[in-house]
Order: C-alpha cells, then structure tokens, then sequence
C-alpha cells in the first residue's frame, strides 16, 4: 500500500531585522549591569560608603539600556506598520518622536543632576 504524504511545510516568522535581536539582547544586558550597579551603591550608601561618580555609571548604563531596547521596539513596530494604513504610519511617527523625546530628556537627568 502507498503511502500519502503531504508536502506541506509550516513557515515560522522570526523577523526581518536581526538588529532588533541584537539591540533587545544589549539593551537586556546593560539594564542588568546598571541594575548591579545601582543594587551595588544603595548597598554601600546604607554602609555610609559614597562614591560620587557611581550615580553616574548607573545613569550612562541605564541611558544605554533604554536606547538599546528603544531601538529594538522600534524596528519592530516599524515591521508591523509598514503594511498598514497611512493613520497608522502617521501615530507610528508621532509616538516615535515622543519616545525620542523622553530619551532626551532622560539623557538629560542622567547627566546634569
């Protein structure tokens, strides 16, 4: 007896962009290591330990972290709405620029204050 067989193959999606792979792993990375850094100084503030420069290597580490994750989720809305309508191309952007908006400003409050 002959056996049937079916030649269907199933597709799985994994993204066009390996950089947004990339970014989010990254972005994983150091808001682990600024999470370590902060654990770290809060510890040694409770032991009246200060160092004046720590505030600022978390806060670089952190800024970077979130860089990194923005860009991943980026790429990645970008992928979902390229197809799509241009209202959702226009909310795409604005939200885009708000998001840049707050990067700045945490840019900000990490580095001055």
């Amino acid at each position: 007896m002959a056996k049937n067989s079916t030649k269907n193959k199933t597709v799985v999606y994994s993204g066009h962009y390996p950089l947004v792979k990339v970014c989010a792993f990254w972005g994983v990375v150091l808001a682990g290591i600024a999470g370590l850094i902060s654990f770290i100084l809060e510890v040694l503030a409770l032991c009246d330990v200060h160092i004046g420069w720590g505030a600022k290597l978390s806060g670089a580490c952190s800024m970077i972290a979130q860089i990194a994750l923005f860009i991943s989720a980026w790429l990645a809305a970008y992928d979902y709405v390229r197809n799509k309508p241009k209202a959702w191309k226009t909310v795409y952007i604005v939200f885009l620029v708000l998001g840049i908006l707050g990067l700045v400003g945490l840019g900000l409050n990490s580095f001055i204050a």
